[in-house]
């Protein structure tokens, strides 16, 4: 059984649900060899709340619920994906309960969080037999084969366990090279109507329910600083053949009616040429989707008329543009970004021109960074035509150069990725604390979200009407409203 686990965020959040692709590629790739079953523990619980503070609180399957699935399903091996450093107390909590009620269960994690840190997790899950770390298909495959025979698992690449007392960890050493090889995701192990029916997909907004996630590459050759998707998925990009990936669209809008795509590549766009193909694929096709980028897209691709024409006659009716920063010298020295600002603003006007939607992505409280610099962040955002911005508290991601860096200086401890609000926590230095920050980012997030009511009320209603009208928005605002109103009048 292969598990994606409940999800831990702040009050102030807007939960979401979206496929767990990680674990139905998985899924996909061992399936032909063995009997595998994926509980998405979020889409199945997602109206199940448990609060574990006034500021806090977890939704999805209770980790009782969980264990009883297990034991229904009679697993032998149960995998547990943790993707980030939040899930991973709720992911203790399973794993731990799993071995405690049917000790003869393996018990196996994977996903960013215990790739980066292995030690430290079989430190913290007493109940823990292997991690996966990173790319991890071929891995687990050989795993569970090495599990039939009883030997052989010191062999395999990018495997952690214990040994000795101590913690045997066999880095990650190969990638698939062949992104073809991969069948498509396991989505039929999945409840796919579920996620049509709440349609909270990443980053909230959707043209169409029938939406979702989709990956075309592995991989990064840049290397920002406070970013660890180079370090975990490779860094050279590995691409899906085109054909590949218009025979899957293809079958996503024949057997599911897929009406738009997620694609959550993060270089979609680094071959421009390939990208090119692709949306004219999509267009050759008939295959009439709706599709953005929610984890953000290389902004200078986007310097293209051609790109542009394609991307909006293809479908993609909003991009979002992975600033960081809207201060130079943070962009080069601190992050080291590719990216030159007074370019970008062009680059926003001419997305803009072609009738697509620019939102974008900015962080503040980078180590070494001076509230000048991030009140420019906040200057420069304001004075590009953006149709809705993101601002987020910087916060050290294990496996990035930042992480080490805060670490080195004592910016920030490894414990501090298992307290309560580390998803909001940020660090502390000469210059500026986390909660001077939090105001300056609920102000501005405020003045993005609603300035277009003001200025254009018909695509306001359009883009934000009928999720207004459900009644999970409705119990969400009020939600953030209350924590929001902690923060600011201490109520």
């Amino acid at each position: 059984m292969l598990i994606f686990p409940p999800v831990r965020i702040a009050a102030m959040y807007e939960k979401m649900c979206c496929m767990p692709m990680g674990i139905s590629y998985i899924a996909s790739y061992i399936r032909d060899r063995y009997e595998v079953k994926i509980l998405d523990s979020v889409a199945e619980g997602y109206e199940e709340e448990r609060w574990l503070s006034d500021n806090y609180f977890e939704y999805g399957l209770s980790v009782e619920e969980i264990v009883k699935r297990v034991e229904e399903f009679g697993a032998d091996v149960v995998g547990v994906s943790c993707l980030f450093s939040s899930q991973f107390l709720v992911v203790r909590d399973i794993v731990n309960e799993v071995k405690r009620r049917f000790p003869e269960v393996i018990t196996v994690i994977g996903g960013t969080h215990p790739s980066f840190l292995p030690e430290d997790s079989f430190g913290r899950i007493e109940g823990l037999d292997f991690v996966v770390l990173h790319e991890g298909e071929e891995s687990f495959l050989r795993l569970l084969d090495s599990l039939v025979r009883g030997y052989g698992w010191e062999e395999i690449d990018g495997l952690a366990w214990r040994e000795d007392g101590g913690v045997r960890v066999n880095e990650k050493r190969s990638w698939i090279r062949d992104l073809d090889d991969l069948p498509f995701p396991a989505r039929d192990l999945l409840p796919m109507e579920r996620y049509f029916e709440i349609n909270i997909p990443f980053m909230f907004f959707s043209r169409s329910s029938r939406n979702i996630s989709f990956i075309t590459s592995r991989g990064c050759p840049y290397r920002c600083r406070f970013c660890s998707s180079c370090y975990h998925w490779g860094r050279r990009i590995r691409y899906r053949s085109v054909e590949s990936v218009l025979e899957e669209l293809e079958e996503l809008v024949v057997r599911y009616g897929i009406e738009e795509v997620k694609f959550e590549d993060d270089n979609l766009m680094a071959n421009v040429g390939r990208a090119k193909e692709i949306f004219r694929g999509m267009i050759d096709r008939g295959l009439k989707l709706h599709w953005n980028m929610p984890n953000g897209v290389m902004i200078k691709a986007l310097d293209d008329d051609e790109l542009l024409g394609l991307m909006r006659d293809s479908g993609c009716y909003e991009v979002i543009l992975a600033f960081e920063s809207g201060d130079q010298y943070v962009v080069d020295h601190i992050i080291r970004k590719p990216l030159d600002l007074e370019k970008a603003r062009g680059i926003v006007r001419k997305v803009k021109g072609y009738g697509i939607d620019a939102h974008a992505f900015f962080i503040v409280g980078f180590p070494g960074e001076r509230m000048e610099q991030i009140e420019r962040t906040f200057e420069y955002a304001r004075s590009l035509d953006l149709d809705k911005a993101y601002f987020f508290i910087f916060n050290p991601l294990p496996g990035s150069e930042l992480y080490d860096e805060c670490i080195e200086k004592g910016l920030f401890k490894q414990e501090d990725l298992y307290i309560e609000n580390y998803s909001m926590m940020g660090i502390t230095t000469e210059e500026f604390e986390p909660s001077i920050l939090r105001r300056l980012i609920h102000k501005n997030y405020w003045y993005f979200n609603f300035r277009q009511l003001f200025f254009d009320p018909k695509k306001f209603f359009t883009k934000y009407g009928r999720k207004l009208y459900r009644k999970e928005t409705i119990k969400g605002l009020a939600r953030i409203a209350r924590n929001l109103m902690r923060i600011y009048l201490g109520i």
